[in-house]
């Protein structure tokens, strides 16, 4: 009896153990949820930051090759993590080459520990204050995004320490002012962005360069949004690159570098365009004069100084109705034709060109005429010749209204003898002929007032007197 006691009891212990594993089993996987299920050649892709590596909360890394040698870099993506400042470590994992942190909670910039971060993305969080301590320790940066913060105050010293910062992104902030010589650490600076810091125009009528230690060898200038009314840049920096849209301009600014190749100056108040605009930008390649809500024409010779403008485009100037035909050709007389190849006059209210512009658009690669309400007349049949199609559709004379200029006959494209206003007035002349006519033949045939009318009248006229005479037989007396 005693050994199959010894077999049930061994069975039992034997029972218990493994309920005990499975519970100890199950208590370690619970324990590890938030940890992510992987082989260990993916763990690697969650490094970053430190108390949430290999968790669902870690940011994505991804290895990649560097040039020119290919080395190894490391990509870390954080972007979408609702991250606050506090849970970043300051140390960086090695070979980190790029961090996106955009659309986090970061009330703040985070000092960053590392000496291979090249690109810096901290756009679309709610940081305030930029202090000089922020980048002091990443001093291989070339690329720092700052847009779409509430950033009010940068401290004298706030970009120190950046020898190498090559793009530096402030759009979409709060930025009221800058402290002097903000941008003078910055030796290699290319790319400056400001715009959309819509109280920023206290810089009015100072020299940006000078005022704030930009570079000057600064290759783009980005100041959409700003408030500014006046802008004074040096003339002789390479600038290449300047977009001023949706500011307060009235007039070109005069005071611009000669070797600018592309200017937007879109969004602004002016009304016309006159040679005075572009008198110092003979290198300008692209122009860009769009939604303008007070342009009404550009004068002649307005472009005559653009001796190097391939792009324009006038896009949206509601109130844009007239074009001179001689706004390519300058004063002087001897006639240069810009290399120009792309021209957009899209939604915009002109009706004509003269033939004196067949020159330039006999050039062109590009011509935009969609939704201009053109009158198709004699004067605009050269139009049709262009070897492009210009989605230009006609809305005058009504026979054709809404064809395409390239299907239109070209019989289709007369002229009227004599303006319409003659018309009307040569109708309304034998209008008046006519009532003046059968008034006098009504008069005419009217009898004069001084005339009496006189018959004669007979006795078998039925106007003649009747006497009536009694009967003699009633007569008693």
């Amino acid at each position: 009896m005693t050994k199959p006691l010894t077999l049930t009891m061994t069975k039992r212990s034997h029972f218990a153990l493994s309920w005990i594993a499975i519970c100890v089993l199950l208590l370690v996987s619970s324990s590890q949820s938030e940890l992510i299920d992987a082989n260990d050649e993916d763990v690697d892709r969650f490094c970053y930051p430190a108390a949430y590596k290999n968790s669902r909360l870690s940011c994505e890394c991804s290895n990649v090759s560097a040039s020119p040698w290919g080395m190894r870099a490391l990509h870390i993506d954080c972007s979408y993590k609702d991250f606050q400042a506090e849970d970043l470590t300051a140390l960086l994992p090695l070979y980190i080459d790029t961090l996106d942190l955009s659309w986090n909670k970061l009330n703040r910039a985070p000092a960053f520990n590392s000496d291979s971060l090249r690109m810096l993305n901290l756009m679309h969080n709610n940081i305030s204050t930029i202090s000089a301590i922020n980048f002091a320790r990443i001093v291989s940066l070339k690329e720092l995004y700052l847009g779409w913060n509430s950033i009010q105050l940068l401290e004298p010293q706030a970009f120190a320490g950046l020898p190498h910062l090559q793009v530096l992104n402030l759009a979409h902030n709060n930025l009221h002012t800058l402290p002097a010589q903000i941008f003078a650490p910055l030796l290699v600076l290319q790319t400056l962005e400001l715009s959309w810091n819509r109280q920023l125009n206290q810089t009015n009528g100072l020299e940006l360069y000078g005022t704030y230690g930009i570079n000057p060898k600064l290759n783009a200038l980005r100041l959409d949004a700003c408030g500014l009314s006046e802008l004074k840049l040096p003339i002789d920096a390479p600038l290449r690159e300047l977009s001023l849209r949706r500011n307060l301009f009235v007039r070109v600014p005069s005071q611009l570098p000669r070797q600018l190749e592309r200017l937007d100056i879109s969004e602004n108040l002016l009304e016309k365009l006159l040679p005075v605009d572009a008198a110092n930008l003979s290198q300008l390649q692209q122009l860009y004069v769009e939604d303008m809500p007070q342009l009404e024409g550009i004068a002649a010779h307005a472009f005559a100084q653009l001796h190097q403008v391939q792009s324009m485009s006038f896009q949206n100037c509601r109130r844009l109705s007239w074009l001179d035909g001689e706004a390519f050709i300058p004063a002087e007389g001897n006639v240069t034709l810009p290399p120009l190849r792309t021209l957009s006059f899209r939604g915009t209210m002109l009706r004509n060109f003269n033939v004196s512009l067949s020159p330039v658009f006999g050039k062109l690669t590009q011509l935009d005429l969609n939704g201009v309400p053109l009158h198709c007349d004699c004067q605009l049949v050269w139009l049709k010749d262009l070897a492009i199609q210009t989605n230009g559709r006609c809305l005058r004379p009504a026979r054709i209204r809404g064809m395409l200029v390239s299907s239109v006959r070209r019989d289709e494209f007369s002229c009227e003898r004599w303006p319409r206003w003659a018309y009307g007035l040569i109708i309304l002349a034998l209008i008046a002929l006519c009532a003046a006519g059968v008034y006098l033949i009504v008069m005419g045939l009217r009898p004069h007032r001084g005339v009496t009318m006189r018959r004669k009248v007979g006795a078998g006229s039925p106007y003649a007197r009747v006497t009536i005479e009694p009967n003699r037989q009633e007569n008693f007396h």
